[in-house]
């Protein structure tokens, strides 16, 4: 393989680790900056929301292809994170339902309440222990 051949691999190889980066960071963070703003009584702007979710995804996706990141612990946190939401979600409307509590749709506390309880369990999975879980 030639070096400009080599060359334009490597660029296209780092362009979409960075894009998939930017991407596993805004599954990430969007539930989390948008339920944050929601639970606070909306002070930002649904565009300002928007802004800082693509500021966070863009500079945490860098160090994913010049640092010492794993994209590959952030697609583990990704799957993992998935998992949990749908786990704790389940989980909180069968305390709902056998309780019989009534919410109303529009609170935005029990979504962020799940979402925080995945997010702590996704990162106990992928970090704390030394799991495998897209093996």
């Amino acid at each position: 393989m030639g070096t400009a051949e080599r060359g334009l691999v490597s660029w296209v190889s780092a362009t979409v680790d960075f894009l998939l980066a930017v991407f596993g960071f805004i599954i990430v963070l969007y539930p989390m900056v948008s339920l944050g703003n929601a639970v606070f009584g909306s002070p930002a702007s649904a565009s300002t929301v928007g802004l800082v979710i693509g500021v966070l995804a863009v500079g945490g996706a860098y160090p994913m292809v010049a640092g010492d990141w794993s994209l590959g612990q952030l697609g583990e946190y990704v799957f993992v994170l998935t998992v949990a939401t749908f786990g704790w979600g389940l989980l909180g409307m069968i305390v709902i339902l056998v309780s019989g509590l009534s919410l109303a749709g529009s609170n935005p506390v029990p979504r962020a309440i799940v979402w925080v309880a995945a997010s702590l369990t996704a990162y106990i999975v992928v970090y704390r222990t030394r799991l495998t879980v897209l093996d």
